[in-house]
């Protein structure tokens, strides 16, 4: 794994060497710097224009009762792509503009979700559905969370021999001293 990061990082560090030295070449060095502080104001215009309509599409789709996913997904693209335009290079400037197109920066931030959804470091956190969360070590709910960390945000939907049930009554009666209307003693 570690070697396939530092070819990674090798090509794209070739990669982004060869497309300034060609931009370079063809309009010059000094427009060639400016390029990619344009690339980087550009990128930070974007993010926040389009960042509020995704926001506001977010909010539109909770009022409705929708899981807002797709704007979700739009959003993690959205801040992928910034971020790849605010790192100095053309080639970076280039995938993080393309995640700034409605269709693609969809399937990108659906793509990163499912990656995030698998990946260790994520899932260690958060509960993405996993079925085998909350099992014990046969593998069985019932036989309790040992092996595993308990995780405080997910609901537990198994009962173990440690719940402690409490059984009453409740009925509420309205306290004299605190209704409305009530100043110095005087009753309404």
């Amino acid at each position: 794994m570690g070697l396939i990061i530092i070819l990674g990082l090798l090509i794209w560090g070739w990669a982004e060497m060869s497309a300034f030295i060609y931009i370079g070449i063809e309009i010059g060095g000094l427009l060639t710097l400016l390029g990619v502080f344009v690339t980087a104001i550009l990128g930070i215009a974007l993010l926040k224009r389009q960042g509020l309509s995704v926001l506001s599409r977010i909010q539109a789709d909770l009022a409705k009762g929708r899981a807002p996913v797709t704007s979700i997904a739009d959003s993690i693209s959205m801040v992928v792509g910034g971020a790849l335009m605010l790192i100095p290079g053309y080639v970076t400037d280039g995938i993080g503009l393309l995640l700034f197109i409605p269709g693609i920066r969809t399937l990108a931030g659906v793509y990163l979700l499912q990656w995030m959804a698998r990946s260790k470091r994520f899932t260690s956190f958060t509960n993405f559905g996993n079925a085998s969360f909350g099992k014990g070590a046969s593998g069985n709910p019932a036989s309790g969370t040992a092996g595993h960390q308990h995780n405080p945000f997910t609901k537990r939907h198994y009962k173990t021999t440690d719940d402690d049930i409490i059984e009453g009554e409740f009925e509420e009666r309205p306290d004299q001293d605190h209704q409305i209307g009530d100043k110095k003693g005087r009753k309404p």
